[in-house]
Formats: C-alpha cells, sequence, structure tokens
C-alpha cells in the first residue's frame, strides 16, 4: 500500500520519540536550519517535513511560519493529521504565537476539542522527570492553547516528477544571477512554482524582480532570516530547492 504524504510525516516525526538535547541546547534540527542552540521546536518541524520530501512554509520562528500559512490561506481551525498546530500559551501579560507542533491524532476532537500531536523542545511530563531536561514526545492539546492549524499542500509533492530521461539537468550557481538570461534561470523558475505557490507576472529564462521576490520567499520558507532572505541564491538554498523539487541538480 503507498503511504499517504501525512502518514509519512508522522512516521518522520515519530522517529524522533524520545530524543533529548545535549545540555547547551543543541540538537540536529537546530543545526540543519541553521539556528543550533535556540529555539528548536520550529526546526523540528521543519526537519520531519523535509525528511518525507515536502516543503513548507519555514516554522524556525513560529510567528513568521504562522503569518505564511496565512498569507496562502492555508490556516485552517479544523485539524487534520500532518497539520502544522500553532499553540498559544499565557506568557506574563502577553500572548503570543510561542510554540508549533504537529498534528497525529484527531479522534478526540469533535467529542472533547482535543488534538495528539508530537512536539520538540517540551519536557517529558512524565512524574519526577527533570522538567528542564526538553526532547520530543507526544503531547494531548485543547483546542484552547490553539490558534489555528497550517494544512500543509499534500495533493502536490515537489520531487515525484522526474524528467522522462531520469536525469535531473545540471546548473552552476554563477548562472542564477539577477539581470541574466539563460535556460538554466527556467529550470530555477519552474521550482520556485512549484514551492511558493507561483511567481506572478515573469519573463522565462531571466532573473527579473518577480523572480528574485520568489527566490526571497524560498529562502525565508527554509529559515533563513529576513536579512539573508535577499533573492539571491546561494549554494544550501540552491542545491536544496534542486533536491526537494526535483527540476534541477546543482553542480559541483
Amino acid at each position: 500500500m503507498r503511504t499517504l504524504p501525512a502518514s509519512n510525516v508522522i512516521r518522520q516525526a515519530e522517529a524522533w520519540l524520545g530524543f533529548t538535547a545535549q545540555p547547551n541546547g543543541r540538537t540536529p534540527f537546530g543545526e540543519r536550519s541553521g539556528y543550533d542552540g535556540n529555539i528548536w521546536a520550529g526546526s523540528f518541524i521543519d526537519l520531519v517535513f523535509h525528511e518525507a520530501g515536502m516543503t513548507i512554509p519555514s516554522c524556525v520562528y513560529p510567528p513568521s511560519g504562522l503569518a505564511e500559512f496565512i498569507k496562502q490561506g492555508r490556516l485552517k481551525q479544523r485539524p487534520q493529521p500532518g497539520d502544522v498546530a500553532f499553540f498559544v500559551f499565557p506568557t506574563g501579560e502577553t500572548f503570543g504565537v510561542s510554540h508549533v507542533g504537529l498534528v497525529a491524532d484527531t479522534s478526540r476532537w469533535n467529542t472533547d476539542g482535543l488534538v495528539g500531536t508530537i512536539e520538540a523542545q517540551i519536557n517529558s511530563g512524565l512524574p519526577k522527570a527533570d522538567i528542564h531536561a526538553m526532547g520530543v514526545y507526544r503531547r494531548v492539546r485543547s483546542r484552547h492553547e490553539i490558534i489555528g492549524f497550517g494544512r500543509p499542500n499534500f495533493k502536490h509533492r515537489p520531487g515525484d516528477k522526474k524528467s522522462q530521461t531520469g536525469q535531473r539537468a545540471g546548473l552552476q550557481l554563477s548562472s542564477i544571477r539577477p539581470g541574466k538570461r539563460n535556460r538554466s534561470i527556467g529550470l530555477v523558475q519552474l521550482a520556485l512554482s512549484k514551492v511558493t505557490g507561483g511567481l506572478g507576472r515573469f519573463i522565462t529564462d531571466l532573473y527579473d524582480g518577480s523572480t528574485q521576490q520568489a527566490y526571497a520567499r524560498w529562502q525565508r520558507q527554509i529559515g533563513y532570516a529576513n536579512d539573508r532572505a535577499t533573492g539571491i541564491p546561494d549554494e544550501r538554498s540552491l542545491r536544496l530547492l534542486g533536491e526537494v523539487t526535483g527540476t534541477f541538480q546543482l553542480d559541483a
């Protein structure tokens, strides 16, 4: 039986259950996102979706992830397995998006308003456990703790379709620059249309303003902070774009 995309994401998350961070807060999730030692609940979400072969708005900084899901019209009020849950908890006198988790079980939503999640950077919740030891565990959350559910685009999985020859076209980083025009840029535009929802009005094969804006959105999706999301390709973001979409490969 073919594994459904949501089930695949949940399976990737379940493989990390019981993981605990190092005392200094370092984790493989933070290392992969480039923000090691910081808040890593969102980095965990980004990694399990990446390992499942999907791209979502980056949740490294949960408010940015929430804003991008809203912008794409993908914030829902009823959960489905595989959704990204955005939580809000009281902190002093303020309320804000402070945490994210992966929806794994919705069987109690209609009757009790509860949802089962897999979350990172939380304690085990077990009696006598060290409340400061952060890891990946299951939780049951109430609707009152949830702002909404980010709905990934499970109907479209970047990278599922290969070229007829089974080979991906190779391109050079130096050829993907603002103002340039070549066929390699057309491949990047095709890849961007898959992961960002479209480029708007653009000129095919030309790295124009619309293409640069779309590339900046892609950089934000994979966790680049605002000052790094310039829309100018670097080796890491361009290689990852090719890998997740299956459209091209970055030549060494």
